[in-house]
């Protein structure tokens, strides 16, 4: 134990002495530091508030409670779930209620910005989506917004997944919700990479711009556990 203690020190000094260019990491806030570091971070809390498979939870079903309005009000979302443990595991959730094996869905594509949940080799995949991509501007690093409307017309698409992980612009949301809803097309928007700046008003605010749906993870620029 001794060990393993000291290589965790050395761990911390040096990743507090060194800048951290791993675009999916980050330091985490003292704050959430201190709940995570807690009697909660050891314990199954299974189910929902209230409606636990485990007993001792009744200050688990506060927090949990507290933290979903608080997202709820922040950003005047009509449903909240903080219970996914990753942005995989969320993406997971969301596509498995929007669509069934075979549905045609609509994302980046890897050199797009797509996080591989998205792909055939992720959570899409495994869930077997018909997968096609959005048409990419690689000259403008974005959607190419005409092409892409005119895919989602032809293909009808269960859902498209946008945001993502490399691309860093605001993406075409209002315009491509047009089109979405003629086709009956859910829209969401995948804001892991950059959840603390939508949560801080820097960056666009997909829900406000017609995104249906939000998934993230919380240790990016959003800097919990």
């Amino acid at each position: 134990m001794e060990k393993v203690i000291s290589l965790l020190n050395e761990h911390n000094n040096w990743r507090k002495n060194c800048i951290n260019l791993i675009a999916s990491e980050n330091m985490m806030s003292p704050k959430a530091e201190k709940a995570y570091v807690s009697d909660l971070m050891h314990r199954y809390a299974e189910g929902m508030p209230h409606k636990r498979y485990y007993p001792g939870l009744k200050y688990v079903d506060e927090i949990e409670e507290h933290s979903m309005n608080s997202f709820k009000e922040h950003f005047n979302a009509d449903f909240v779930d903080i219970r996914p443990i990753s942005g995989t595991t969320a993406n997971m959730a969301v596509f498995s209620a929007l669509g069934e094996k075979g549905d045609i869905i609509l994302t980046l594509g890897i050199e797009g910005g797509s996080h591989i949940s998205h792909e055939n080799v992720g959570a899409a995949g495994i869930l077997g989506f018909n997968i096609e991509h959005i048409p990419f501007d690689t000259k403008n690093l974005n959607i190419d917004l005409e092409k892409a409307k005119e895919k989602i017309s032809k293909l009808k698409p269960k859902f498209i997944v946008i945001g993502g992980s490399v691309i860093l612009f605001p993406q075409p949301i209002r315009e491509l919700k047009e089109v979405c809803k003629e086709t009956g097309t859910k829209i969401i928007y995948d804001a892991a990479h950059v959840f603390g700046l939508i949560f801080s008003g820097y960056f666009q605010n997909p829900l406000k711009e017609g995104a249906d749906i939000i998934t993230s993870s919380t240790h990016k620029t959003f800097q919990g556990p």
